[in-house]
């Protein structure tokens, strides 16, 4: 019998970096691979409806994931159930459900969601077998990175500063934390400065400033920094108190860090590692909804496989 079939439709390069590997690319690569799929990996940024077709029909595929980009509605892939099963993968639903996600119900087999209410899916039409939640998971494929000599760095921040970020780290360095900021660099690079970074900053309201949400980076930055961050819904799915720093202002956050002993530290640090290796990477989540896609698949182990593929970085 033949591993089962994945056209994965997503952007490989990053939109304001073509030097840089995507988010999707970050997030998704190798995992599917892992767990037992032959995965052709399609450019999004090279879409034609014919020529995706007809790659689907070509590769004989089983299943088609389009990674959203919230940038309208593919009703044409109502063409390519024809050939396959199709599934949408999105985030951004409480911002964007109404304007965008629904509207993809009728063409599409299921949506993997990062959040939303499954009731607001049910309402507009997709069947409850084709709703499928899944969290944020690390990628050992492309977010390991060797450890660093030292801690050269107490504080990190990457990626963009809009909403009140800008306004926070102002609030830190004003108390005498200076905060290393990255904008957008390189992922290997933010990876590198993570590695040498005591801790690393995680806001939650969204670029809007209407809501707090959770972000991807949780999942990532405990692989190396202990994590320094904002509340945000679900965030104790992810990781216990003990496992984290929560802080309310930044105040707060000054003062945890400035009355941390390097025991505690240490503590801290180990323990978040091990809880990202051990309940938060990708293949965790996959192995979680993969069999209400896929009838045949069998679940496994997370963390045979990943002490299989990743013994070298795995801290768990």
């Amino acid at each position: 019998m033949r591993n089962k079939k994945i056209v994965f439709s997503l952007k490989h390069r990053h939109d304001q970096n073509q030097n840089d590997y995507s988010s999707a690319i970050i997030y998704w690569y190798g995992i599917l691979d892992r767990l037992g799929y032959e995965v052709l990996y399609y450019d999004y940024d090279q879409y034609n409806i014919d020529d995706l077709y007809n790659t689907i029909e070509e590769f004989d595929a089983d299943y088609f994931i389009h990674a959203n980009y919230l940038v309208g509605v593919h009703k044409e892939f109502d063409r390519i159930r024809e050939l396959c099963k199709v599934f949408l993968l999105s985030s951004d639903a409480y911002r964007f459900h109404d304007s965008n996600l629904k509207h993809w119900i009728p063409f599409v087999d299921g949506i993997i969601t990062f959040e939303g209410i499954k009731e607001w899916y049910l309402r507009d039409g997709l069947p409850e077998s084709g709703f499928l939640k899944m969290k944020w998971g690390f990628n050992p494929n492309t977010m390991c990175v060797e450890d660093a000599d030292s801690k050269s760095i107490n504080i990190q921040h990457y990626g963009g500063l809009h909403g009140d970020r800008r306004l926070k780290i102002s609030q830190f360095q004003q108390l005498g934390c200076n905060i290393h900021q990255e904008g957008f660099i390189t992922h290997d690079e933010m990876k590198k400065n993570l590695a040498k970074s005591k801790y690393s900053l995680c806001f939650s309201s969204n670029a809007v400033g209407t809501r707090n949400e959770l972000k991807g980076r949780v999942i990532e930055i405990p692989s190396q920094a202990v994590l320094l961050t904002e509340p945000a819904p679900d965030l104790d799915t992810y990781f216990n108190d003990d496992e984290i720093i929560i802080f309310n202002d930044v105040e707060e956050a000054v003062n945890k860090i400035n009355t941390m002993t390097e025991e505690e530290y240490s503590t801290i640090l180990k323990k978040g590692q091990k809880a990202l290796w051990n309940r938060n990477t990708v293949y965790h989540e996959w192995n979680k909804i993969l069999p209400l896609m896929d009838p045949d698949y069998k679940p496994i182990d997370p963390i045979e496989i990943i002490k299989k593929y990743h013994s070298e970085y795995y801290k768990g």
